[in-house]
């Protein structure tokens, strides 16, 4: 079985058994009564819905139509139908769960540089499948008091919820590749269970195309938010803070360095303590981050005219005249983090440990990671020189080449180590 056509059995099965009680239910009733062109159209596309979404799915959920009562048990196992049917494609050949594979903290499959799509499932996409775990307090994109981008759903956080975010990859050229939203629905209408989602959206079968596009994104928003697994809180971390386990030596030093201003001052950015209100940490400011990565060696990057520079474009386009958004991509949480490789929007590093090891050595071994032509390193080669200096400095970063690291060969192992703690299925 391929990455691609991968299917969880146990939520089909799951999802299944809701629906089929759904289904009487219904049957009762009603005897009353995720770079390139491609990827800037779909954002383009789904730009233009993000209003109508976002008012329906922060209004009563309760849609119009028969008078069968939705609830969101019944959304929640539509959802995850429709998540894991690779029918949804316009090829028929690509589920949502082929990019974010739940055994893989809902990302990329194992093995996977940058996921492919389209119909022959060969165009390879601008960016890496992101994690779709722990959004359940991610907000619609804004700034701050203090001018501060977050929130937002994708790397660039052009969606703003997570309703929104489905058309992106339905409507993409090297992804699910549906000509347009019609051909969306008219595919949905074909499902097996298009009654059953139907049911759980309180419609009946005279529901207009957009009602059925908007039940299609309600039921995929309600999955991710309802299903456990994606906010299932049971790493070894989490153990501990419950005093079920304790942290080696070794992680205890991780964890140290991590938050820690000086060293990794990771937490300022992927915050350890738990939000107001909440009982958890989630790994993550949902802020944006200009790390410089290096350049991939991707599709895209072939041309040496192009850049991916996240907040600024070229997929999100409503930000283009801020250049000093340029290179900022999203903070993803750290939870999960050691399934989730490769990593950066780019995927341009292959492994956790040489992860943490940019962050250490970044700046003061910089031909580690960039090209270098007559002894001159081509340092944040993946950003046009005129925003290079939107590249952050905080520390770790901030040092000349030659400096000591503020971070220690030993300390990026302790870093590692700590951060497999993040893991989701810890067992004390």
């Amino acid at each position: 079985m391929t990455p691609h056509r991968r299917t969880c059995t146990r939520h089909r099965d799951r999802a299944s058994t809701a629906l089929a009680a759904l289904g009487l239910l219904a049957a009762l009733l009603s005897a009353c009564g995720g770079g390139s062109a491609a990827d800037t159209t779909a954002a383009t596309t789904m730009a233009a819905t993000t209003a109508a979404t976002t008012a329906a799915t922060t209004a009563d959920t309760t849609a119009p139509g028969s008078a069968a009562t939705a609830t969101e048990a019944a959304r929640v196992a539509a959802g995850d139908l429709l998540f894991h049917d690779t029918r949804l494609s316009a090829a028929g050949n690509l589920a949502c769960a082929s990019c974010h594979v739940q055994a893989r903290g809902h990302a990329d499959a194992d093995g996977v540089f940058l996921p492919l799509g389209g119909p022959a499932l060969d165009q390879q996409g601008l960016r890496s499948s992101p994690t779709l775990d722990y959004l359940g307090d991610n907000r619609a994109f804004a700034f701050d008091n203090q001018g501060r981008p977050s929130g937002g759903f994708t790397w660039d956080g052009r969606a703003d919820s997570r309703a929104a975010q489905t058309l992106g990859p339905l409507l993409a050229a090297n992804e699910m590749a549906h000509a347009s939203s019609a051909a969306v629905v008219a595919r949905v209408r074909t499902l097996p269970y298009f009654a059953q989602l139907l049911s759980a959206s309180a419609l009946d079968t005279a529901a207009s195309d957009a009602q059925v596009l908007q039940a299609l994104q309600q039921a995929l928003q309600s999955y991710q938010a309802g299903d456990p697994d994606y906010q299932a809180f049971t790493s070894k971390f989490d153990a501990v803070q419950d005093g079920r386990a304790s942290f080696t030596a070794q992680e205890s030093r991780g964890l140290n360095i991590f938050n820690s201003p000086q060293q990794g001052n990771c937490a300022s950015c992927h915050t350890s303590t738990p939000p107001p209100g909440q009982t958890r940490a989630l790994f993550t400011n949902f802020g944006y981050f200009a790390l410089g990565v290096p350049r991939n060696r991707s599709a895209a990057t072939a041309d040496p005219a192009f850049f991916d520079m996240g907040l600024c474009g070229p997929v999100r386009t409503d930000l283009a005249h801020r250049t000093d958004l340029c290179g900022k991509f999203k903070v993803p949480t750290l939870r999960n983090v050691a399934l989730t490789a490769p990593y950066f929007h780019n995927g341009a590093v292959t492994t956790l440990q040489d992860a943490v090891s940019f962050y250490a050595t970044r700046d003061i071994d910089p031909a580690r990671w960039y090209p270098v032509a007559d002894g001159v390193v081509d340092k944040f080669n993946d950003l046009p020189v005129a925003y290079r200096g939107n590249v952050d400095q905080q520390p770790p970063f901030g040092l000349q080449p030659g400096q000591p690291p503020r971070l220690s060969a030993q300390d990026v192992q302790d870093l590692a180590a700590f951060l497999r703690t993040l893991t989701d299925g810890f067992v004390p």
